[in-house]
C-alpha cells in the first residue's frame, strides 16, 4: 500500500486568513516568517511552485512581506 507525500496531507486543522478571513486547512497556509501574520496559501505562497519549495526547506514570507510592501500595524503582544 502505498502512503501518500506527508507535504500533500490534509489535517482537520482549520484556521481563518488574516488577510481576507477566508477558512483554511492549516497544512496548506501558515505563518508568515517576517510579519507573523497566519494567512490562507494564496497570501502566504501565491502559487504552488513557492509552496512546494517551502515544503522543501525555503523560509514561509508571505506574498506582501516578498513584494516590499510595508507592514501592517497590528501589535502582537
Amino acid at each position: 500500500m502505498t502512503r501518500p507525500l506527508r507535504v500533500f496531507l490534509q489535517t482537520e486543522m482549520g484556521t481563518e486568513c488574516e488577510a481576507c478571513g477566508k477558512r483554511f486547512d492549516l497544512v496548506k497556509g501558515g505563518a508568515c516568517e517576517r510579519c507573523r501574520r497566519v494567512l490562507c496559501p494564496t497570501h502566504l505562497h501565491g502559487s504552488f511552485a513557492r509552496r512546494l519549495f517551502v515544503d522543501l526547506g525555503a523560509r514561509a514570507v508571505c506574498v506582501r512581506c516578498r513584494a516590499g510592501a510595508p507592514q501592517p500595524s497590528i501589535d502582537r503582544r
